[in-house]
């Protein structure tokens, strides 16, 4: 049973579904970079109803608590990597 008041968790699966959309998916990232020329004519709440709909037409049916999950875990995983990056280039000095 789903209780209404538990939030939904993401699998591993969907977020890596979402994120390799989002790395493979030229159309998808043709379009959020459209989406994003807009930014400064739309409201947040209409910024985010759009997104939430390209990401739906691309198969990724997820709500607006779990894009913010996932858009976060992404930013962190993007910061880690940069990071081991910039140490790995130290070390090789």
């Amino acid at each position: 049973m789903r209780w209404p008041w538990k939030k939904r968790t993401l699998s591993f699966d969907e977020a890596a579904r979402f994120n390799w959309e989002l790395d493979t998916n030229a159309e998808l990232r043709q379009k959020m970079d459209e989406l994003a020329k807009q930014y400064t004519n739309l409201s947040e709440k209409e910024y985010r109803r759009k997104l939430l709909l390209l990401f739906q037409e691309n198969g990724l049916a997820i709500d607006s608590d779990q894009m913010d999950m996932l858009l976060l875990l992404r930013h962190k995983t993007d910061q880690m990597l940069l990071r081991q990056e910039e140490d790995h280039n130290e070390e090789t000095r």
